[in-house]
């Protein structure tokens, strides 16, 4: 029964045995009877939770200081790169590169366009020859270095004109154009091979970063609507809506471009690989007395034309390396062909003998080649034209945001812990 106080008003109920767990007291000297036993909380998982939790922190953490250290050189690569996006038309309206005058009906032989060039440089020797018709249209592109030089670390780039066969002007041959001194940067640090390393270690880190920072906005993406940005509540909230919003929206593109930018990193080490192993057995199985690599017997046009003979129907002559490079033999050109749409950076090797024009040899790119030179056009945003140059731009200020956004918001959330700390230290001050 309920209780009554004196007032008439009805005192409160007290729990019922069947809101509390009871049991039998065991036989005392007080006597038997009931106790009451308060119920222990509901059985949980201690592995599960502690194991979310723990992944969690982990990816924030991650996520956290895998952004702040790319911090600095991510802005780097962000202007560098939108530069870069557009360094045919910065280079065009600079003067750097000739005007292309376009594909010609008739044109003359590669061989003129290399005496041309000889005769302007008596005391160097031709090493490369390049033709893209895509980017260059008409345009015939030459790398000249000193005597005695295999590589092309001293190489300066020339042009001719494939309709006439002269020489065209340009301010690319000094190599201190802009953009070849931002692609430095960009590419290598102005630390050579390390410094390609070290721009992978770079995009290590981004991915890093947009992978956690994937895991860690999940369970938030399921709660608020995508695209929320909360008003009224603080710009430290507000910053946090748009990281996360514009996050989602370029984390595909982002990833993308980290990727190929890792694999680019590794591009010398790759090829260098790819020389002494692969193609160095290709050219030890066919030797032979060594020509002249100024003047080969068999010129440049008959080299162009037995490699065509050897290569799928359809392919196109890309370049032609000269005798007694570092990617050819004392005997042979090294002609590399390509193919059309996905099979252009799909490049294969002919060997051609620089004495006889006999097809030596054959190779083909192993897997790792062909994914960093797909890789190239995709970090660069080459493959669509201008419209998608725009997209790459647009892409790399709102990630470049982001970043900077993300650095802020870690800034915001130090500043209060040190005011509130401070403030904390006052009250207990005597």
């Amino acid at each position: 029964m309920t209780a009554c106080s004196c007032s008439g008003r009805r005192r409160a109920t007290p729990p019922s045995t069947s809101a509390i767990r009871s049991e039998r007291a065991p036989p005392s000297g007080r006597g038997a009877g009931w106790r009451r036993v308060q119920r222990p909380p509901a059985a949980t998982s201690p592995t599960y939770v502690t194991g979310t939790s723990r992944t969690y922190r982990l990816n924030l953490w991650l996520h956290r200081w895998c952004s702040l250290l790319a911090t600095l050189p991510f802005l780097v690569l962000c202007l560098t790169g939108t530069v870069l996006i557009f360094h045919e038309e910065i280079d065009a309206a600079m003067g750097v590169m000739p005007a292309a005058p376009g594909l010609s009906a008739s044109q003359r032989p590669l061989a003129e366009s290399v005496d041309a060039v000889l005769a302007a440089s008596p005391d160097e020797k031709v090493i490369y020859l390049g033709l893209d018709a895509d980017h260059h249209p008409g345009l015939l592109l030459l790398n000249t270095v000193p005597h005695g030089d295999s590589g092309f670390e001293r190489a300066k780039l020339q042009f001719t004109d494939l309709a006439t066969a002269e020489r065209m002007d340009a301010s690319a041959g000094d190599g201190t154009t802009l953009t070849g001194f931002l692609l430095e940067l960009h590419a290598q640090w102005f630390l050579g091979p390390f410094g390609e390393l070290l721009g992978a270690f770079f995009a290590l880190l981004v991915l890093v970063s947009l992978l956690s920072g994937l895991v860690v906005y999940w369970p938030h993406a399921k709660k608020v609507a995508f695209g929320l940005l909360r008003r009224g509540k603080g710009p430290r909230l507000r910053q946090l809506d748009l990281h996360n919003t514009i996050g989602a929206i370029v984390l595909g593109w982002a990833f993308a471009v980290s990727l190929t930018g890792l694999l680019l990193g590794f591009g010398t080490l790759a090829t260098g690989l790819w020389s002494q192993q692969q193609l160095a057995r290709v050219q030890s199985m066919h030797t032979g007395a060594p020509v002249d690599p100024r003047h080969p017997p068999i010129d440049a046009d008959q080299a162009l034309a037995s490699a065509l003979t050897a290569a799928p129907t359809g392919w196109q002559v890309s370049s032609i390396l000269w005798p007694a490079t570092d990617f050819s033999t004392p005997r042979h050109y090294t002609v590399l062909v390509a193919g059309s749409g996905l099979d252009e950076r799909l490049v294969r090797v002919v060997l051609v003998d620089a004495a006889n024009g006999e097809v030596a040899g054959t190779a083909e790119l192993p897997w790792y080649l062909k994914a960093i030179t797909l890789s190239e056009p995709l970090h660069f945003g080459d493959y669509g034209g201008m419209p998608l140059k725009i997209l790459w731009t647009a892409c790399t200020w709102l990630t470049l945001f982001i970043t900077l956004n993300g650095a802020w918001l870690w800034w915001d959330r130090r500043r209060k812990r040190k005011v509130k700390a401070r403030g904390d230290l006052k009250e207990v001050a005597p």
